[in-house]
């Protein structure tokens, strides 16, 4: 039996300018006690380990597309799970000889990251190994009960080698799809059969043209939260979510950095 699904988002932010109260876009799940994250924008690590998610639980990271309100804090995350491993014994012996998967869509972007992180102190020698990968369509990762699926999207184009990624999240009869950023939705359109979450980006849509395209859609989506966030939400966020219910009711609803789900 699957252990309950917990998300928690960390940032919930398109790349604006700083926002009180909120930054750019990260979520983890957690699922038979590992981490999963998923984007790593500014401050996801801090948010993290000060709402007590056991980041030394991470066993893998998916990058959608390396636009820095999506990796910005993906530098420190890496940082902030060694110096765990120096503070605290129980954190280095959970880390100590453990890979971390990486998973993104530009390996010179990865190449660029571990350069920033050799030039800190002691040269970033960590006790846990990195193992990156570049994103591509498909199955990226199935391990421990959870399968991710990726699907380029048109956000940057659509000429290989493609730069930005949707997917889809399985962990037993649970699925979770997260857009990333899309040209539209119907970009990951074949992501959604039987969706029990979709995560749906607004920093380039509007609420109203997602909610119509869901509603009209034939698809099983039993939930919908909007996050990377653009300036209607940031301006308004009661007014959209007004407009959101008005098409699809209760099932939709608007992230906030912190804000946990279960599934």
């Amino acid at each position: 039996m699957t252990d309950t699904v917990k998300i928690t988002f960390l940032g919930t932010c398109s790349g604006t300018e700083p926002e009180i109260g909120r930054h750019h876009t990260s979520f983890v799940i957690e699922n038979q006690g590992k981490l999963y994250w998923f984007d790593a924008g500014e401050c996801c690590s801090y948010t993290a380990y000060l709402g007590g998610i056991p980041l030394p639980a991470t066993e893998a990271i998916f990058i959608s597309h390396t636009h820095m309100d999506h990796i910005g804090g993906l530098p420190n995350l890496l940082w902030t799970l060694n110096k765990l491993t120096n503070v605290s014994k129980d954190d280095r012996a959970a880390l100590t000889d453990r890979t971390i998967e990486v998973v993104i869509p530009d390996l010179d972007v990865w190449d660029g990251i571990i350069k920033i992180l050799a030039g800190t102190e002691g040269g970033f020698r960590a006790r846990f190994q990195l193992h990156a990968q570049r994103c591509e369509d498909g199955i990226i990762y199935d391990q421990n009960g959870v399968r991710v699926a990726a699907l380029h999207n048109r956000h940057l184009g659509d000429a290989e080698p493609f730069q930005s990624f949707s997917f889809r999240v399985d962990i037993g009869s649970k699925c979770i799809v997260y857009s990333g950023d899309v040209k539209g939705i119907e970009d990951f359109e074949p992501l959604l059969d039987n969706c029990d979450l979709l995560l749906m980006e607004t920093g380039h849509h509007k609420v109203e043209d997602v909610c119509h395209w869901v509603k009209e859609s034939g698809k099983r989506i039993d939930q919908l939260v909007f996050v990377h966030h653009g300036r209607a939400i940031l301006e308004d966020p009661a007014r959209e979510l007004n407009k959101a219910k008005e098409i699809l009711g209760d099932m939709v609803s608007i992230a906030s950095d912190g804000m946990m789900l279960q599934l």
